[in-house]
Formats: C-alpha cells, sequence, structure tokens
C-alpha cells in the first residue's frame, strides 16, 4: 500500500513538472498584461511572454493553435480599453 502511494506521488509531481500551457500560465498572461497598463505589451509580446514562462519552468511544450487563441482572446480582452478609446 505505502508503495503505491509513493508512485501516486510521484506520478503527480511529474505531471506537475511537465508543465504544458493552461488556464493557470493564462491568468498570470493576464495580470502581466494588465500591470503593464497603459503602456499594454503587443501580442506577440504576450505570445513571447508564454513561451519564455513555459521555458523557464523546464518545459519543452509547444504552444497549439488552440493555445494561441486562448493567448489573444486574453490578450484582446485585457487591452479592451485602448480599442475602446481608439473608436470614440
Amino acid at each position: 500500500m505505502k508503495m503505491i502511494i509513493i508512485s501516486c506521488l510521484i506520478l503527480i509531481i511529474y505531471k506537475f513538472m511537465s508543465l504544458k500551457f493552461s488556464w493557470y500560465i493564462l491568468n498570470q498572461l493576464q495580470d502581466w498584461i494588465v500591470s503593464k497598463k497603459p503602456y499594454y505589451p503587443n501580442l506577440n509580446e504576450s505570445i513571447c511572454w508564454v513561451k519564455d514562462v513555459l521555458r523557464r519552468e523546464g518545459s519543452n511544450y509547444e504552444l497549439t493553435k488552440e493555445d494561441l487563441e486562448d493567448i489573444k482572446m486574453a490578450y484582446e480582452f485585457q487591452t479592451s480599453d485602448i480599442n475602446e478609446r481608439s473608436y470614440n
């Protein structure tokens, strides 16, 4: 029984260490974007920021098309006040 528990813990730790793009990183990205207000980063800088976070965490995960769409959506949401001002 003790060996099963240890094996489960090792598996959990391994899954945590193989960091992938997730809602957690997406939330961090949004916080980072907002922290730059009023001089928001552009979309490419935001994508590079995510890649840097993944690399710093030791992950070799490659962003998918869906990940890039999520980043774009979060970016547009967080910078929507810029778009509102430019239309007024």
